[in-house]
């Protein structure tokens, strides 16, 4: 709910030329880093729905790409156990920006006449850009772990039926 509240009262006032950081995006990244896919697919999906909830957009749209960019990119996490450097925060964060906002895009501008090759520079690319930034200055502060946590698992015990 903070991060909603952030992302409709204070990405308007830190807008540049009409481009906003995308601070759920941002969010749902760390808990898909620190909690892998599934995690990161809930709340891609809960993040999502609320900003469409919010926005007034069509519903489903953006709870569709941040889930499906959240559990993509929770594969890439699986891989590593080890904290992802700020640097490829950035790249990272811009990548799943990018994908996101292409798709939403092409779900929203559905059925109307507009030069898409246009709307990717003017729109998208500086939106891109501006939370890869957000993103690789998250990833510099010190109040978390961008971490996967190893899963640890108690052995399990066999049952008895019959005493």
């Amino acid at each position: 709910m903070v991060i909603l509240l952030a992302q409709v009262g204070l990405a308007p006032l830190i807008e540049v030329q009409g481009a906003r950081p995308d601070l759920l995006l941002v969010f749902v990244l760390f808990v898909t880093a620190r909690n892998g896919r599934y995690a990161g697919l809930a709340a891609g999906f809960l993040a999502g729905l609320a900003q469409d909830i919010i926005s007034l957009n069509f519903i489903g749209v953006m709870a569709l790409t941040k889930s499906s960019v959240a559990f993509w990119i929770g594969f890439w996490f699986d891989k590593r156990e080890r904290t992802v450097p700020p640097l490829a925060w950035l790249v990272l964060t811009a990548a799943a920006a990018a994908v996101q906002d292409i798709v939403a895009a092409l779900f929203i501008l559905q059925g109307i006449q507009v030069d898409f090759g246009g709307y990717l520079i003017r729109t998208i690319l500086p939106a891109t850009v501006y939370t890869g930034i957000v993103g690789f200055i998250a990833a510099m502060a010190p109040f978390g772990l961008r971490q996967r946590q190893p899963r640890t698992q108690a052995p399990l015990k066999p049952r008895r039926l019959f005493k």
